[in-house]
Order: structure tokens, then C-alpha cells, then sequence
């Protein structure tokens, strides 16, 4: 039984092909190798591929950006929670919104500066709007993101904890990027953009996101691991 994101997107139809919902396993098998190509370089056993899509069946959805001739071209991954351990970065009345959490976006290497990245997050914004979303939030690489860009772009801005810029610490999780020295390998930041008034409310006044627009050269840091 797929979950309540399953039942309410549909197919759309765009110049350079189609984005889907992918229901099958199969199906979802063959998209989420996207990940295996580099930068991502994720090796995916049989059984970690069973275990994402068995998380977006009951808790999300993945959708595929396919070209007419039926060619996989890009993917993007939604959870439609706040995952815990993510909580802590969040007011303890986060519960009582409707979060949308943007899980994993890529591109297949030969149709990487087409812009499909873009689409894909133009699409999952226009679908949070009129899904009611309060919110849309994303985690990435602090150093080298190859999606840092394209999420600001489209209006995504740095999640604030107590009036600073949050970075999480993974060096010491077992899906940590790096062992090197470089602390900075091992960070994740966190992007969001408010859709409802009450999500920017919530997000302005827990200090999740700034009120004014701050420097980079001018940041503080907070970390947790």
C-alpha cells in the first residue's frame, strides 16, 4: 500500500519528457543506481535498495524524470516527515506542521547540465504548495555540494539554530563521508524555504531561518554531532 504523496502526484508531462512517481521495485532498482555513478559513489547492496524503497512506500515517494524514448534522466526523493535526527535542529512544536523533507537528488552523468536538477526542484516546490506544505527542507555536503546552487536558486536559505547557521557532524556515524583530517569533509548543512505563512512564521520566530539575509564571511557555526 503506497502512502498519501503516492496517491497525490501524478504524471507530469514536460518538454524534455515525463516526471513519475515510481511504484514498482524494479523500477525504483533501476533509478536509484544514479547513485552509484561518481561524485556519488554510493555502493548499493540489494538489501539497501529494498530498504529505501520500502521508506518511501510507507513515508514517501520517489519520483523519475524519464525523456520520451523511456531513458531514466534524473531522480529526487521525498520523506514526508522531519526525520529524527533531524528533530533536535527544529522548535519541539515542529510536530504540529507539515514538513516536506527533499531525501536525495541526481542527475545521470549524461544529462548532467540540462538542467533536469532544476525541474525536479521547481516541481517538488509547486507540488508543496498545493499539498499544503509548511515547509520544504534539504541536507547536503557543506564543502563541495554539487546541489548547494540549484536549492538557492530556488529559494532555499540556511536553517538557524539560536541565531546561528546549523552544520551537523557525522565524523563519528557510520555513513560519515571521510576519515581524512578535514573536519569540514563531514559536515552537513541544512537548507529549507518556508511555503505556508504559518511555516515561515514557525521557521522565523524558533530563529530557523534568519531575518535578514546574513554574509557568508560573516557566519557563526553551530554543531552537533
Amino acid at each position: 500500500m503506497m502512502n498519501e504523496l503516492y496517491k497525490t502526484m501524478k504524471p507530469i508531462y514536460l518538454e524534455k519528457g515525463i516526471i513519475k512517481p515510481i511504484t514498482e521495485f524494479e523500477e525504483f532498482s533501476d533509478i536509484i543506481n544514479v547513485f552509484t555513478e561518481p561524485p556519488y559513489g554510493e555502493p548499493l547492496t540489494l538489501e539497501d535498495k529494498i530498504e529505501e524503497y520500502n521508506g518511501y512506500v510507507n513515508h514517501g515517494l520517489a519520483l523519475g524524470y524519464y525523456n520520451f524514448e523511456g531513458e531514466i534522466m534524473g531522480y529526487i526523493g521525498l520523506m514526508d516527515e522531519v526525520e529524527d535526527e533531524h528533530k533536535e535542529y527544529f522548535d519541539k512544536n515542529i510536530d504540529l506542521l507539515k514538513p516536506l523533507y527533499v531525501y536525495g537528488v541526481a542527475t545521470k552523468s549524461n544529462f548532467r547540465g540540462h538542467g533536469i536538477a532544476t525541474v525536479l526542484i521547481e516541481i517538488i516546490n509547486n507540488y508543496a504548495v498545493n499539498a499544503d506544505i509548511d515547509f520544504v527542507y534539504c541536507r547536503i555536503n557543506h564543502k563541495d555540494s554539487m546541489s548547494e546552487g540549484i536549492f538557492r536558486k530556488n529559494g532555499y536559505t540556511d536553517l538557524y539554530q539560536e541565531g546561528e547557521i546549523v552544520f551537523q557532524d557525522i565524523s563519528d556515524q557510520a555513513f560519515r563521508i571521510s576519515d581524512k583530517t578535514d573536519p569540514e569533509g563531514n559536515l552537513k548543512r541544512f537548507l529549507l524555504t518556508p511555503i505556508t505563512e504559518k511555516g515561515e512564521e514557525f521557521l522565523t520566530l524558533t530563529g530557523s531561518i534568519p531575518y535578514e539575509t546574513k554574509q557568508v564571511s560573516k557566519e557563526k557555526v553551530f554543531i552537533k554531532k
